[in-house]
C-alpha cells in the first residue's frame, strides 16, 4: 500500500518538475536527478506528521519544489543570493503573476501577451548601454582597466546584463516578492545560458563557446504548483538557520568538495547581488571568504556537522552525500548516532569525472542518512 502510495507521488512529482527550468551552466550537487531517490527515501521514513520540512542548502531549488508538490510546507535556505531567489521564485510562484505595479505602464503589449510575457518582453528590448558594471568587469571591455579581456560574456551581453538589472531594481518597490524573485531567477537563467564558462564560473575560457556568441534573452518560466501556504526562504548560515525554522523533518545536502560555491559562482552572486563589489585577479573575483563553508575543509566537515546537530530541533534529519566527500562514511555514522537512531540508504551513480587514480572506479555510492531523533 504504501509502494503504490509512494510511486503515485514519484510520478506526479517527475511531471511537475520537469516543467522547471535548468540552468545551462553546472551546478555542483544539483539534485535534479536524484529526485525520486531524495524524495522517496525522505517520505517513506518520515512517516505520518505534520508535513513541514527545512531544505537547509537549497541550491537551485529543486528539492524544494519536489517537497512543495507533495503538500508540504517549506522552509527552504542558502546563504547565497543567487540560490535564494531561484529557491524564492519556485516556492513563492504558483503561476504566472500579474505584476499589477508594472502592468499599467505596459498597456497595449499586456492585453495582447499577458503581464508576464509583457514584462519579459520588455526587458529584452532594452538598448544595450556601455559602460555598466558588468559590461566594464566580465566583457573584454575590462582591458580598458586591468589591460585582461574577462570573457564571461560578449560586450553586447554585458551590456544587456547591466540594463536589464538596472530595469528590475527601479521597479523593486512596486514588485511583490514572488515577482521579484521570479525575474531575478529568469536573468541568471538567460545569463547562464550565453556564459562563455566551462562548468562553473571559476574563470571564463579564453576562445569564445558559439552559446555564448548568441544574444541574451529572458524566457519565460515553467511554474510548479502544490502547497500555497507555509513556505519561507532564509538566506543565512545553516546554523543559524536550523534553531529559526524548527521544522519537523530537516534535509541537509551541503557542500562533497573543497570547491566553495560562493568563489566558483562569483559572478552569478554579483550579478543577482547588484553591489558592484571591488573584484581582484584577471578572474574578476569578489571577496567570498566571508561566505566559505566549513563543509568544504576535510578537517572541518565533520565538526560543521556536529554543530548543525547540536542545535536543530526536529524529529528527522535528512542527510545526502557522496562517498567522494570530505566527510568518511563512519565518521557520519559515528556523529550522527550521537544523537539518535542511525540509518543509511544508497545507490551507485556514475562519476560525473572519473579520476584517473587506480583505486577510483566509474561508478561513486550516493547516500541519504537518516538520523530520527531521540
Amino acid at each position: 500500500m504504501l509502494e503504490r502510495f509512494l510511486s503515485e507521488l514519484m510520478s506526479n512529482l517527475s511531471e511537475a518538475i520537469s516543467s522547471l527550468p535548468s540552468l545551462a551552466t553546472e551546478y555542483i550537487g544539483n539534485k535534479r536527478g536524484l529526485l525520486d531517490f531524495v524524495a522517496r527515501t525522505i517520505v517513506d521514513e518520515s512517516g505520518s506528521g505534520t508535513q513541514e520540512i527545512l531544505d537547509l542548502f537549497s541550491g537551485t531549488g529543486v528539492v524544494s519544489a519536489a517537497f512543495k508538490t507533495l503538500g508540504y510546507a517549506v522552509t527552504a535556505n542558502d546563504h547565497l543570493s543567487t540560490c535564494f531567489n531561484l529557491t524564492s521564485a519556485v516556492l513563492l510562484n504558483h503561476a504566472e503573476p500579474r505584476f499589477e505595479g508594472i502592468s499599467a505602464s505596459l498597456p497595449g503589449k499586456v492585453s495582447a501577451m499577458g503581464p508576464y510575457n509583457a514584462v519579459l518582453d520588455y526587458l529584452n528590448n532594452l538598448p544595450e548601454t556601455p559602460g555598466g558594471f558588468a559590461h566594464r568587469n566580465f566583457s573584454p571591455a575590462s582591458a580598458v582597466e586591468i589591460e585582461t579581456e574577462r570573457r564571461y560574456f560578449t560586450e553586447t551581453n554585458a551590456q544587456k546584463i547591466d540594463v536589464v538589472r538596472d530595469q528590475i531594481e527601479s521597479w523593486r518597490p512596486v514588485l511583490t516578492d514572488a515577482e521579484h524573485a521570479l525575474l531575478i531567477s529568469d536573468l541568471v537563467r538567460a545569463v547562464s545560458a550565453v556564459s562563455n564558462v566551462a562548468g562553473t564560473f571559476g574563470c571564463y575560457l579564453k576562445q569564445w563557446k558559439i552559446r555564448a556568441l548568441s544574444p541574451m534573452v529572458l524566457r519565460p518560466s515553467g511554474f510548479v504548483d502544490g502547497r500555497r501556504s507555509g513556505h519561507a526562504v532564509l538566506s543565512m548560515e545553516a546554523h543559524e538557520a536550523v534553531p529559526k525554522a524548527k521544522a519537523r523533518i530537516i534535509y541537509a545536502d551541503p557542500p562533497y568538495t573543497k570547491r566553495q560555491y560562493a568563489a566558483y559562482y562569483h559572478v552569478l552572486e554579483t550579478i543577482v547581488r547588484n553591489d558592484k563589489p571591488v573584484l581582484i585577479g584577471s578572474t574578476g573575483l569578489r571577496n567570498w571568504e566571508t561566505h566559505a563553508s566549513d563543509f568544504c575543509y576535510k578537517r572541518r566537515a565533520i565538526g560543521a556537522l556536529d554543530s548543525l546537530l547540536s542545535v536543530m530541533e526536529c524529529e528527522h534529519f535528512f542527510l545526502s552525500y557522496n562517498e567522494d566527500g570530505q566527510m568518511e562514511h563512519d565518521q557520519i555514522l559515528d556523529v550522527l548516532g550521537g544523537y539518535g537512531r542511525v540509518g543509511f540508504r544508497e545507490m551507485s551513480l556514475r562519476r560525473y569525472k572519473s579520476s584517473a587514480l587506480p583505486h577510483k572506479g566509474p561508478n561513486v555510492a550516493e547516500r541519504i542518512y537518516h538520523l530520527a531523533v531521540s
